[in-house]
């Protein structure tokens, strides 16, 4: 108790700052560089009785539209218009985000102790990208899900873990690359059994779309797979200078448009890629270490997403408020730091400085900088992996869970 109420101000300064940027800030330029004005034009077609994956296909999995169809039926009674919308859905992504602090903050002091996680807990409210992605779209909800899923895991519930890990893969897939961590650190049972378990949540939420949309829906779960290259290294390669362009909402309608890839096609076949980066994470996999404490899983999650942004055709920038917690959970903080800032100057550079003035030219710049810094941030994660014994686990910060006294050399991590 005591070690939360030291924790309390972070949590309520975090909240406090978002609820008057959410008052006062007029909301088209609140949400103006975000996605919020689509996911806006998707729900209002609810007002004709439409409904996503059964009278339209959506490019996402399933739960985000239909909580977006829910908020906006639920601004419908507070009064009509794009603002209560974004106030709504405002509202819903601080609580999301806030549940993100909280879970960071558990994670931080499994893995730290009590005074590293205040520290962390500081540094992570003040970063700019939660922040204003808590405005721009919904991946709130994928760290929600991601963290909910580590914490779960470590605390010894990995069934639920595996829900968390299913219904995760219901707002984006990517919280399932946290599930190699769980084949590598459990018996085949175990494992086996959480498999099956995140599958089941998949399914049941999946089967009753494809059973009521039919084509619609079959559209919806295909989309992902049609999509041409944008903002990465395999875009450059391609001719592909182009941002993931989201298509009029009118356009999901046509279950044609979904599976129409828009830009040129790959020039480097997608099975070349898959077999390049599965061997090199089949190797990864196979000499990683993590049986000697929490933060090496933690570590070899936060590997396993920058090998997957290495590998994806794609590149979104709102990624990054998925890695830039597992970053300060598994490097000391000053290197952990440091690749987050260069990160944001580069990610922010692309979207919104560039890009949306229609300098599409300087992605041949801001594409391998980010490239590169993810080529030396999988080497250094790696370096944390690999070392069957940590150099010097006091250099780390880590203590015992609840330990409040700092352990010798711990400074090495400011």
């Amino acid at each position: 108790m005591r070690v939360w109420k030291r924790v309390l101000p972070i949590v309520v300064l975090f909240v406090a700052l978002r609820l008057m940027m959410l008052a006062t800030f007029p909301a088209d330029n609140l949400t103006l560089y975000g996605d919020y004005v689509y996911y806006y034009e998707l729900a209002a077609t609810s007002e004709r009785g439409y409904l996503p994956f059964i009278h339209y296909w959506s490019e996402y999995p399933p739960v985000f539209p239909f909580l977006s169809v829910c908020v906006y039926q639920l601004a419908r009674v507070f009064g009509e218009g794009y603002h209560v919308y974004v106030y709504l859905m405002g509202l819903l992504m601080l609580a999301v985000n806030a549940g993100n602090l909280v879970l960071f903050l558990r994670l931080a002091r499994r893995l730290r102790g009590d005074e590293a996680a205040e520290r962390l807990g500081w540094v992570y409210s003040v970063l700019f990208v939660p922040l204003i992605y808590t405005w721009w779209n919904f991946d709130a909800l994928t760290v929600f899900s991601l963290l909910l899923a580590l914490e779960l895991l470590l605390s010894g519930h990995e069934r639920w873990s595996a829900v968390a890990m299913g219904v995760g893969a219901l707002v984006k897939l990517v919280p399932l690359l946290a599930f190699p961590a769980v084949v590598r650190t459990r018996p085949w049972r175990r494992w086996l059994a959480c498999g099956l378990i995140a599958v089941a949540v998949i399914g049941a939420g999946v089967a009753p779309l494809l059973v009521a949309g039919g084509p619609m829906a079959l559209a919806s779960f295909r989309s992902p797979a049609a999509w041409s290259s944008w903002q990465t290294v395999w875009a450059l390669v391609d001719g592909n200078l182009r941002t993931g362009l989201l298509v009029a909402a009118k356009a999901h309608f046509d279950p044609a448009v979904a599976t129409t890839p828009v830009g040129n096609p790959a020039r480097i076949p997608e099975w070349v890629r898959l077999v390049a980066f599965g061997l090199l994470y089949a190797g990864v996999f196979w000499k990683a270490s993590l049986r000697e404490g929490p933060h090496r899983l933690v570590a070899f999650v936060a590997l396993t997403f920058v090998l997957f942004f290495l590998w994806s055709k794609g590149w979104s920038p709102q990624w990054q408020a998925l890695l830039f917690p597992l970053l300060l959970l598994a490097l000391p903080l000053r290197r952990s730091v440091l690749f987050i800032l260069v990160l944001s100057f580069v990610n922010l550079a692309e979207w919104p400085v560039l890009l949306s003035r229609g300098l599409n030219q300087w992605l041949w710049v801001t594409v391998p900088l980010r490239t590169g810094l993810f080529a030396l941030l999988g080497v250094e994660l790696w370096r944390h992996v690999k070392e069957a014994k940590p150099a010097n686990m006091a250099g780390h910060g880590i203590t015992p869970r609840g330990g409040g006294t700092p352990s010798e050399g711990e400074g090495a991590h400011e």
